[in-house]
């Protein structure tokens, strides 16, 4: 009977045909659910594309800093969408390619990344819906009102004060998605929401004080 050396090993010729099989099945195994992978990411992210553009994100982006720093990198929101979509499937279907091959030296790594992707998938949607949520508050705060009272009532200072908390709140929940401690921003978040409480509470009472002013001069005249 035929035989090889293999590291150091004698091996039959049929064993070594029947390694030769196992190779090839993996490989063609890998490459079907990578192929796959990318027909599947290309299809959902130009279906992406085309649910973005016929909902009219895109202006709703251009007012807020992510939807500016999109622009500015040469991307139009649909292809920013179009990319999350796209790239997140073809990560997707190369660890579950790499799961598919059984390899024991990888398939705990693997495993871990998969466990974690969805969860870093979902901050990155938190982060974006956020952000875009936290920008238009903010521009509504400092539009619903003409100019002369953004200026006497310190408008556009609270709108980017809005801003501030929101984003912070935000940055807060991705944090804890992806499975990092928050416990410290928590107990700054308590702190700040404080002194937020009372500058806003100060404010509250100096506006509705100037639009009472008047009124409390008829019923209290000097």
């Amino acid at each position: 009977m035929l035989s090889l050396v293999t590291a150091g090993q004698l091996i039959s010729l049929q064993e070594f045909v029947d390694l030769l099989v196992v190779i090839g099945y993996k490989a063609l195994t890998f490459a079907l659910v990578v192929i796959a992978g990318w027909a599947t990411g290309r299809l959902v992210g130009a279906l992406t594309s085309r649910i973005v553009m016929r909902a009219g994100i895109d202006p709703i982006m251009r007012k807020t800093a992510i939807g500016r720093s999109v622009i500015r990198s040469g991307l139009t929101t649909a292809d920013f969408f179009k990319a999350i979509a796209k790239w997140s499937i073809y990560a997707v279907s190369v660890l579950l390619a790499l799961k598919a091959i059984d390899v024991p030296s990888i398939e705990g790594w693997v495993d871990g990344v998969l466990a974690f992707l969805p969860h870093l998938i979902g901050g990155i949607i938190m982060l974006v819906a956020g952000a875009i949520i936290a920008d238009v508050v903010g521009e509504l705060i400092k539009k619903g009102a003409s100019p002369e009272h953004r200026e006497a009532f310190y408008l556009d200072l609270i709108a980017n004060l809005v801003k501030v908390i929101l984003y912070f709140m935000v940055i807060t929940i991705v944090m804890s998605q992806i499975g990092m401690d928050v416990t410290i921003l928590y107990t700054v978040a308590q702190a700040f929401a404080w002194g937020a409480a009372i500058f806003m509470g100060v404010t509250v009472g100096i506006i509705v004080g100037w639009f009472l002013k008047d009124k409390l001069k008829e019923i209290f005249p000097s």
